[in-house]
C-alpha cells in the first residue's frame, strides 16, 4: 500500500554560525521544495528543535558547543530523538571526526564544500529513512494494539523459554504486572500461578491437545505451540490461555442439577411409596383405639404410636412438597419454604446439638421458583450447621417483612445466623465465587455461588457479615427478596 500523500511541507532546521553557509544551504533546499528554518548557535538550535522539524543540518564547530554535544542532547530528548541529524564540517574532516559524530548519534556526516546534488540526495535519503521508521513504529503500535485487544491471553517465548511479549489479557488472567514477566521464563511464571510443570502443557501441545488448569477462582484452557526455527530466525513458542470459568460453572451447575433431580425423584418415589402403608397403619390404629376393652396401658401405647405415625406422615409430605417444583415462578410464603427446608435438617441438628431459634413474621408473598429457592436456603442452613460443628451451638433463622434501603423496594428478609467459627476476612470477598471453598476436600465451592445466582435471578440481594473472634463470633447471611404484586412480570427462566 503506498504511503499517504504528505499534506504539510517538509521543514529542515539549519544550525550554523556562518550566515553565508546558511544562505547557501537555504537556497539549495528551498529550490528543492523544502521549508528552511535557521539557527546560529547550538542553544538556539536546541530551542527550535522543540518545534519538531523533519531534519536537522548542524555544523560541528558552533560558537557555544560542538556539534557532537548538540547531537547527543538532541538524541537524549524524547521530543527530538527521532529527528535525523546531518552533521557538516569544513574543519573537522578526519575519519576520527566522522566516527565521533556518528557515535554521538548523528545519522550522517558530510565534509564541506558540499555539492548541491549530494546535499539533496543525502537529505532525501535521511527523510526516507525517517518515514520508514515512522511506518515501522506505527505498524508496531497497530500490532501491539491488536495483540492487546485479543480476549485470550497470549505469551510469546524465545527458543530458551524466556517471555518475549505478553498481551493485556495474559497479565489480567494471571494477575501480573508487566515488570513481573521481564527476564522470566514461562516455566517460572507458570509454576507460581498454576503450580504445574509447563512441560506437561508442551507435550499436550505437541499432540494438538490443550490442558485445563485452575488459578484461584478461575479456570483456563491452556495450549502451547512451538515455533519451528528457520534459517534466518530462531524458534520459540506461543502460549494461548482461554478463560473457561463460565463454561465450568455451567458444567458444574448441570451436574448438580442432575444429581439434585435424581435425588429428588428417588426421595419423591420413596416418600410416595411409604405414604400408602402409612395411611393403612393410621386406619388400623384408629380401629384399634375404638375397642373399649383395651387396657389403659395398651391405649397409651397406641396413642404414642399414632403420634409417631403422624410425625412420619408429616415428614413424607414435606419431602413430597420439597422436591415438587413449578416450571414458572409462583407466589409463595417465605416461611412455608423455610419450614420445609428446616424439616430436612432436623436430624442433623439434633445429632450436632444445634439449638434452633425460629422467628417467622413475614406476611408478604414472594414470586419464586420454589424448588430453586429451597435449594438456596438449604445451602445456607447446611453451611451454618457445618460451621457450628459437632460441639453444638445456636442457629437462628428469622423471616420478616422489610424494605431494601438501597432501592426502597418492599419485600421479605431472611436472616440465617450461626455461632460457628466465622469466615476469615481474607475469604469473605470470594465466598460467592464459583469453585472457591474454605472446606478444602469437603467442599465443592458451588453451594454459595449457586445460592447467589438463584437469589440474583429472582431480583434479590444477599449479604454476609462474619466475625472470627469474641463472644459474638459467627456468620450472618442476609437475603432480601422483593414482594410479589399482582401484575408483576414473572422471573425469567
Amino acid at each position: 500500500m503506498p504511503a499517504p500523500e504528505r499534506k504539510t511541507p517538509t521543514r529542515i532546521l539549519v544550525i550554523d554560525d556562518q550566515e553565508t553557509t546558511r544562505y547557501v544551504f537555504r537556497r539549495i533546499l528551498v529550490r528543492a521544495g523544502y521549508v528552511v528554518e535557521e539557527a546560529s548557535t547550538g542553544a538556539e538550535g536546541l530551542e527550535k528543535a522543540q518545534g519538531a522539524p523533519d531534519l536537522i543540518i548542524a555544523d560541528v564547530n558552533l560558537p557555544d558547543m560542538l556539534g557532537y554535544d548538540l547531537c547527543r542532547r538532541l538524541k537524549a530528548n524524547p521530543w527530538s530523538a527521532s529527528i535525523p541529524v546531518l552533521q557538516i564540517s569544513a574543519s573537522f574532516v578526519s575519519d576520527e571526526s566522522m566516527v565521533q559524530a556518528l557515535e554521538g548519534g548523528a545519522d550522517s556526516y558530510l565534509v564541506q564544500p558540499v555539492e548541491p546534488p549530494v546535499l539533496i540526495a543525502q537529505v532525501q535519503a535521511l527523510l526516507r529513512l525517517r518515514r520508514a521508521e515512522a511506518l515501522s513504529h506505527l505498524s508496531a503500535l497497530q500490532w501491539q494494539s491488536t495483540f492487546d485487544a485479543l480476549t485470550d491471553g497470549l505469551a510469546v517465548t524465545d527458543a530458551e523459554g524466556y517471555l518475549v511479549r505478553v498481551n493485556r489479557a495474559f497479565l489480567c488472567f494471571l494477575q501480573l504486572v508487566h515488570s513481573e514477566t521481564l527476564g522470566k521464563t514461562l516455566s517460572q511464571v507458570f509454576a507460581t500461578r498454576f503450580g504445574a510443570d509447563i512441560e506437561d502443557v508442551v507435550e499436550n501441545g505437541a499432540k494438538g491437545e490443550s490442558r485445563e488448569l485452575a488459578f484461584r477462582s478461575s479456570w483456563f484452557r491452556i495450549r502451547y505451540n512451538r515455533i519451528a526455527p528457520t534459517p534466518d530466525q530462531v524458534g520459540g513458542g506461543i502460549l494461548l490461555i482461554t478463560d473457561i470459568t463460565n463454561q465450568k460453572k455451567l458444567q458444574e451447575t448441570l451436574k448438580m442439577s442432575e444429581r439434585l433431580a435424581a435425588t429428588g425423584r428417588l426421595a419423591h418415589t420413596i416418600a410416595h411409596e411409604i405414604n400408602n402403608p402409612l395411611e393403612a397403619l393410621a386406619n388400623l390404629l384408629y380401629l384399634v383405639q375404638q375397642k373399649s376393652a383395651l387396657e389403659l396401658e395398651t391405649q397409651s401405647y397406641i396413642q404414642q404410636a399414632s403420634i409417631e405415625l403422624d410425625r412420619i406422615s408429616q415428614i413424607t409430605k414435606q419431602i413430597l412438597s420439597y422436591h415438587r417444583d413449578s416450571k414458572r415462578p409462583v407466589p409463595v410464603r417465605t416461611d412455608d419454604l423455610l419450614d420445609g427446608v428446616l424439616s430436612m435438617f432436623r436430624a442433623a441438628m439434633l445429632g450436632s446439638g444445634v439449638q434452633l431459634s425460629l422467628r417467622f413474621r413475614a406476611s408478604r408473598l414472594v414470586c419464586v421458583h420454589p424448588g430453586e429457592m429451597r435449594q438456596a436456603f438449604g445451602n445456607l442452613i447446611g453451611n451454618a450447621i457445618d460451621a457450628i460443628g459437632s460441639g453444638g451451638g445456636r442457629l437462628l433463622v428469622h423471616c420478616y417483612d422489610s424494605t431494601e434501603w438501597l432501592t426502597l423496594a418492599k419485600g421479605v428478609r431472611v436472616v440465617v445466623s450461626d455461632s460457628g467459627g466465622g469466615i476469615p476476612a481474607s475469604a469473605r470477598s470470594r465466598i460467592f465465587d464459583a469453585f472457591y471453598t474454605t472446606k478444602e476436600l469437603n467442599g465443592s465451592g458451588i453451594g454459595l455461588w449457586l445460592t447467589s445466582e438463584v437469589i440474583a435471578k429472582h431480583d434479590g440481594r444477599i449479604r454476609v457479615r462474619s466475625r472470627t473472634d469474641g463472644l459474638h463470633r459467627g456468620t450472618i447471611f442476609d437475603v432480601f427478596l422483593p414482594e410479589f404484586k399482582p401484575g408483576d412480570h414473572p422471573v425469567s427462566n
